[in-house]
C-alpha cells in the first residue's frame, strides 16, 4: 500500500507542475499579444495625426484668393432727389387715387341716382378726374434716383473716379428711377448719349430721350417707356461732383 501511494503521488506531481507552468505562461503570452496590438494602435494614431497635421499645414500654407476691395459700389448713386420730396410725392399720388375712387365710385353714383344727369354729377365727376390727370401729368417725369454703372478701374479710389468723371464715355449706362401711376418705382436703363437737355411741361422736364424704337418693340398692353425726366436739385452726399460732370456731358453741343 505504501508503494502504490508513492507511485500515485509521483504521477500527480508532473500534472500539477504542468498546470502551474500553463497558468504562468498563458498570461505572459496574452500580455505580449496585447502589447503588439497597443503598438499597432499607437502607430496608427501617430500616422493619422501626422496626416491630419500635414493636411492642416498644407491648407494653411495655400493662399486663399482675396476678393478685391473697392471704394465705390458698381452702381453708384449719382443723383438723389431727397427723402422728403420723394415721400411727399408718393403720398400725393396715393391720396389722388383715393380722391378719384371716392368721388368716382361713391359720390358721383349717389348724385346720379338722386338727380340723374345734372350739373352736380358733372362737378363730382370732374373732381375725380382732374386731380388725377394733373398729378399724373406733372409728376410722372419726377426722378427719384439715378445710378451710374462704374467700371472696376473707377471704383478703386476717389482719384480714379475723378479721372473717369472728367471724360465719361458716351456708352455709360444710367439707371433712372421714376414713379409710376401708383407711386411704384420704375427703372429706365439708358445710355448717357441718349439724353438731351430740353424744357417741356412748363419747365418741369429738363432731360429727354427718344423712345420710339423701344415703344415699337413693346406689346400693346405694356406701359410706354419713360422719355421725359425731371432731375433737378440733387441731394446726393457721396461724390456729388459726378452728377455735375454728367450734366456737363449732356449739355455739350453734339454734331
Amino acid at each position: 500500500m505504501l508503494i502504490l501511494g508513492a507511485i500515485r503521488r509521483a504521477q500527480r506531481i508532473p500534472l500539477r507542475y504542468n498546470a502551474i507552468n500553463f497558468q504562468n505562461v498563458a498570461p505572459r503570452n496574452l500580455s505580449s499579444v496585447r502589447q503588439n496590438f497597443r503598438v499597432l494602435g499607437m502607430r496608427f494614431e501617430t500616422t493619422g495625426t501626422n496626416t491630419t497635421k500635414t493636411a492642416t499645414a498644407n491648407t494653411a500654407a495655400s493662399p486663399k484668393p482675396q476678393t478685391p476691395r473697392f471704394a465705390y459700389p458698381e452702381n453708384l448713386c449719382v443723383y438723389h432727389a431727397g427723402t422728403g420730396r420723394i415721400t411727399f410725392l408718393a403720398c400725393l399720388k396715393i391720396s389722388t387715387l383715393f380722391i378719384f375712387a371716392f368721388f368716382g365710385f361713391v359720390v358721383t353714383p349717389a348724385y346720379l341716382d338722386r338727380e340723374g344727369l345734372s350739373p352736380t354729377v358733372l362737378r363730382t365727376t370732374l373732381s375725380a378726374i382732374i386731380p388725377l390727370l394733373f398729378v399724373a401729368y406733372t409728376t410722372s417725369p419726377f426722378v427719384s434716383f439715378i445710378h451710374m454703372r462704374l467700371p472696376p478701374v473707377a471704383r478703386q479710389s476717389e482719384d480714379m473716379l475723378r479721372r473717369f468723371a472728367r471724360a465719361i464715355p458716351a456708352d455709360t449706362e444710367l439707371d433712372i428711377t421714376t414713379m409710376s401711376f401708383i407711386a411704384k418705382p420704375r427703372v429706365s436703363r439708358v445710355k448717357l448719349s441718349e439724353l438731351r437737355p430740353v424744357s417741356r411741361r412748363f419747365g418741369i422736364v429738363n432731360l429727354a430721350r427718344d423712345t420710339t424704337a423701344e415703344n415699337a418693340a413693346r406689346k400693346w398692353y405694356q406701359f410706354r417707356a419713360v422719355g421725359d425726366f425731371n432731375a433737378q436739385g440733387s441731394t446726393a452726399t457721396r461724390a456729388p461732383w459726378v452728377w455735375e460732370s454728367i450734366l456737363n456731358v449732356i449739355q455739350k453741343p453734339r454734331v
